[in-house]
This record gives structure tokens, C-alpha cells and sequence, in this order.
């Protein structure tokens, strides 16, 4: 998670979080992002975007993208 900074990890599953950060380094390498928890997801904001990451069975199932 070098390009992250995260709130509130205690309330994020952290298995999910690295998933997380990995999407991220593969996807977006130069961008520097915020992590947080949202409704049920991950939520991941940067510039004007908003990524919310929902998991099912320990799996990126779905990325809304807002």
C-alpha cells in the first residue's frame, strides 16, 4: 500500500484491503489514493473518482465506479 492512505483500517477486512492496494498497483501504479470503508465495500477516492470495491467469498466480485 505504498500509494495509500487508509482510514479507519480497524473497520476494513485487511485480506480485502490487499487486495485492494494490489488492483490498484496493477491498475493505477502513479496514483496516489485514499482507502476507507464504505457501506458493505471498500471505497477507494482519488482526484474526482470513486472506486467502491465489493467482495464475495474473499473476492473482488464487482468495482462500481462513481
Amino acid at each position: 500500500m505504498k500509494n495509500a492512505t487508509v482510514n479507519r483500517p480497524e473497520a476494513m477486512n485487511e485480506f480485502e484491503m490487499f487486495q485492494v492496494a494490489d488492483w490498484m498497483e496493477q491498475t493505477k501504479p502513479n496514483v496516489h489514493y485514499t482507502m476507507t470503508p464504505g457501506n458493505d465495500c471498500i471505497w477507494v477516492y482519488y482526484g474526482s473518482m470513486n472506486l467502491y470495491f465489493i467482495f464475495r467469498a474473499g473476492k473482488i466480485a464487482d468495482i462500481q465506479i462513481d
